[in-house]
């Protein structure tokens, strides 16, 4: 062990040498302690420092600070801690001080920490420590941090902090390690939890594909993962890392991408924010160009393996919203990933590798369109609903014999009123007259004449069943005859009619004429609509009530409907079982 600490305290070593504090070997209270390293002037290690409570002087040096605030406390060197030992009931708390250079704790033992409203200008590193927990709350990282090797028995908290890169440190040979990082934590001991919540991560642009500079949490175990409510202008790196219990995040806004190769969850205790992760976030790194890859890449991926990886991140939180019935959110994952997928299979194809994949990727791109990969049967019905109506825009334009309301034509209704206004009959003289001409079956009337007729020689319910049913048929001729008594207003011919009488009848009947011209083209547009819905729904009744090049149009739009539905039924059984 002390072999260990030998060869991680050389190598951390920076090229300025670091002075002994005063107090090394020594046991202080944690008032002096701060104010030695305070007072300290150049690089210095404060080595074998036992710091324990002591009421009388922590009491107000340090819990005061704490609670009530002070001013600010600047320490101006590098500091670095080594093998110290802090005490095992109390924390070690600072509030608003101001580390003007590098502060590093190296195997010290048990650390208890709380950090609040702290300004790091340099870099935050922590190495090889036996921690509880250690709180960092409204603090600045003003130059990264960097968290390797410890072990910890609960728990690692950032909250409201604002961790950046200074690029006018880069090269800075007090450094306590070779490079400077923006967030870089490791941990591959026993598991603790992690929470990051509301955080900015700042980085510069023309550094984001830089992995070094990368907010590192990979290669990692931990028994919780929290990461709430952050801004992150950075690549989050989740790769090869295991969340035993509950891995969160929502509410953090994504300006970089998430990598996430191996990223390892329990799907039960995952909750996840789709909204914040979609749109191509979710990636991998290609190792060997060091290239991050998501799906705005997936037409340029060449490699099996670089697509297999990045559809599992994809598997990975579709797993997880289905086994917690979170539907809508697994439906655009899904969607997400298939259309990833779909520009795979067209790369695949366009570059002669796999001709039989063109098959495949057509069919992708049939499912996207028609139903979203089978997540949106509405989609199917909205298209549809959009086939429906344009080929009902055609049959309107065309003749067709469908009486499924009116026995006539518009043409047959206006001659109607022609027939009129050119004679003394009145309407419904006319009305009855043309509905008798109509009339190609045996009415009611004649129905109830045979009844009557054979009073006593068919049995009563002839009677019975008859009489009711023809009331029915004249009942539906009541509107149109009351509508013809209205308007009946001119008995008289019109060539013989007062010049006055004259006016008001080129009134009344151009209004009466624009009304049924209107009603009738309802109609028209009702009896267009159903005969698209029939030829579309494929019902058929015989004979095709249409004839020239639109008789065939009915052969495409009923294969086209037979398609649809088909869709729209696969698709809506397959959101019915989940």
């Amino acid at each position: 062990m002390k072999k260990l600490i030998a060869i991680l305290s050389a190598l951390c070593l920076p090229v300025a040498v670091f002075s002994d504090s005063p107090i090394d070997n020594q046991t202080v209270t944690f008032t002096k302690f701060v104010e030695e390293m305070a007072k300290c002037e150049k690089h210095t290690t404060f080595e074998n420092v036992k710091i324990r409570y002591i009421f009388n002087d922590d009491k107000y040096g340090m819990d005061k600070r704490f609670n009530e605030g002070a001013p600010e406390l600047l320490i101006k060197s590098s500091i670095r801690l080594l093998n110290c030992d802090f005490d095992l009931d109390y924390w070690l708390v600072l509030r608003n001080i101001t580390f003007l250079d590098y502060f590093a704790i190296f195997n010290c033992t048990p650390i208890k920490a709380i950090f609040k409203d702290c300004t790091f200008k340099k870099t935050l590193r922590i190495y090889g420590n036996n921690i509880e927990f250690i709180d960092i709350d409204s603090c600045r990282l003003e130059h990264g941090f960097k968290f390797v090797r410890n072990n910890v028995n609960d728990r690692l908290t950032f909250k409201n902090c604002k961790i950046s890169i200074n690029e006018s440190h880069f090269g800075d040979t007090d450094a306590l390690d070779m490079e400077p990082r923006l967030f870089r934590l490791s941990n591959k001991l026993e598991g603790f939890d992690l929470t990051i919540q509301s955080c900015d991560f700042d980085l510069p642009p023309h550094l984001g594909n830089n992995t070094q500079f990368f907010i590192e949490i990979s290669e990692s175990d931990f028994n919780n993962l929290r990461f709430i409510g952050n801004n992150v202008n950075a690549t989050l790196d989740l790769s090869e890392t295991t969340v035993a219990n509950a891995f969160v995040t929502y509410d953090s806004k994504f300006n970089g991408k998430i990598v996430m190769d191996a990223f390892n969850v329990n799907p039960i205790n995952t909750r996840i924010q789709w909204s914040t992760v979609e749109k191509n976030r979710i990636a991998i790194l290609d190792q060997k160009t060091q290239k991050v890859l998501s799906g705005q890449d997936a037409d340029s991926i060449n490699s099996e393996l670089l697509f297999n990886s990045l559809i599992s991140c994809y598997a990975n939180f579709y797993n997880a919203f289905k086994s917690q019935g979170n539907r809508i959110a697994a439906n655009a994952c899904y969607i997400e990933w298939k259309d990833i997928e779909t520009s795979y299979l067209k790369n695949q194809y366009a570059s002669g590798k796999d001709k039989t994949l063109f098959f495949n990727y057509l069919m992708n791109v049939f499912l996207k369109t028609f139903c979203d990969y089978g997540t949106n049967p509405l989609k199917a019905i909205q298209i549809a609903l959009y086939v429906l109506l344009f080929f009902a825009g055609i049959y309107f334009f065309f003749p067709y014999t469908i009486t499924s309301f009116h026995r006539r034509s518009l043409f047959d209704q206006l001659k109607v009123y022609g027939h009129y206004l050119s004679s003394p009959k009145s309407l419904l003289e006319i009305e009855d007259s043309i509905i008798a001409k109509e009339q190609k079956t045996p009415t009611y009337a004649d129905y109830i004449n045979f009844v009557a007729d054979s009073k006593g020689k068919v049995p009563w319910y002839f009677h019975i069943f008859g009489k009711p049913l023809y009331f029915l048929e004249l009942l539906k001729d009541k509107p149109t005859k009351f509508f013809y008594k209205v308007i009946d207003i001119f008995p008289d011919e019109w060539e013989k009619m007062s010049r006055s009488k004259q006016v008001i009848a080129t009134v009344l009947y151009g209004v009466v004429f624009m009304v049924t011209v209107l009603w009738f083209l309802l109609i028209h547009i009702l009896d267009s609509v159903a005969l698209s819905l029939n030829v579309f729904s494929t019902l058929g009744f015989g004979q095709i009530p249409i004839k020239g090049i639109p008789r065939y149009l009915t052969i495409l739009e009923g294969f086209i409907g037979w398609f649809l539905l088909s869709i729209f039924s696969v698709s809506l059984i397959s959101q019915v079982i989940q």
